[in-house]
């Protein structure tokens, strides 16, 4: 199985516009589930995905929180891993099932670094999620050997390694029940759910968090700390007269003053990212 590729991307973004200094809004690709081309139609063994992602964080930081925006073709296979990092996935469209739960739009997965966890298998119509990693350098994880030889894990660049002793009780097992599963957990984006990528009291910890604006609801004019986004995931949003829509990335670097947040129309449901909560 060669001459393929299981991943596909935009080489630069759809578009990126500056609001103010240091503050720019970036609008992620459109085609939903399927792709801006029907990127994951292609027949391809296994199935291929499209992805883009958002970056928070400079080479230069210890580490850079990454948002990447994924779209996955029907009944896909990707079996049990993990990452090195603390995950959050984030159901955007369809439905994908991650272990034993079947997810749906605003359902949220979060597993602790290093934890195994899956498979995660999208649904008849396919899905798009977030799958965001806490810390980039340390996203790739890895597979169990056993799973060398899946279909879906050909034509990429994977890592296989033996499960770590807090894996091991999964050996033999295809397929992980999530409830009571220690570092792993079942949520929903409700208002004000908030989850920290580490401990509560680290300041270099990330912060993602759910947040909904009423009309005229506003986040107040501040300097960030440390680089913030704010996804847009409905509704719409207006910052320096700018009205930001479903799929907008509002993102501020590091000591940048970001201008007001205010609901418009319906107002606005956000996924708000912090790189560390000196940013919050």
């Amino acid at each position: 199985m060669t001459g393929f590729r299981r991943t596909v991307g935009p080489a630069a973004p759809y578009r990126v516009d500056a609001l103010a200094p240091g503050v720019t809004v970036r609008r992620l690709h459109p085609g939903g589930m399927a792709g801006p081309n029907g990127e994951v139609h292609a027949d391809v063994p296994g199935g291929q995905t499209w992805s883009e992602a958002v970056l928070l964080g400079t080479p230069e930081d210890d580490f850079v929180l990454c948002l990447p925006d994924i779209r996955m073709p029907p009944n896909q296979l990707w079996p049990m891993h993990w990452h090195d990092c603390w995950t959050v996935v984030v159901i955007l469209e369809g439905n994908c099932a991650v272990g034993d739960w079947y997810m749906a739009p605003g359902d949220a997965f979060v597993a602790a670094p290093s934890i195994e966890y899956g498979p995660l298998v999208p649904g008849s119509k396919g899905t798009r999620l977030l799958e965001i990693f806490g810390d980039l350098a340390r996203s790739s994880g890895g597979y169990a050997p056993e799973y060398r030889d899946h279909p879906t894990l050909q034509g990429g660049t994977f890592a296989f390694h033996p499960r770590a002793e807090g894996n091991r009780h999964n050996e033999g097992r295809s397929s992980l029940p999530l409830d009571g599963a220690a570092g792993l957990w079942k949520s929903r984006l409700a208002p004000g759910w908030q989850w920290d990528l580490g401990a509560a009291d680290d300041p270099d910890r990330g912060v993602v968090r759910a947040t909904r604006l009423a009309l005229g609801e506003t986040i107040a004019p501040r300097a960030r700390g440390d680089w913030y986004a704010a996804l847009v995931l409905g509704g719409t949003a207006e910052v320096a007269g700018r009205m930001l829509e479903r799929d907008d990335v509002l993102i501020a670097e590091r000591d940048a003053t970001l201008p007001a947040i205010s609901g418009a129309a319906e107002g606005a449901h956000l996924l708000e990212l912090f790189r560390t909560a000196r940013a919050l």
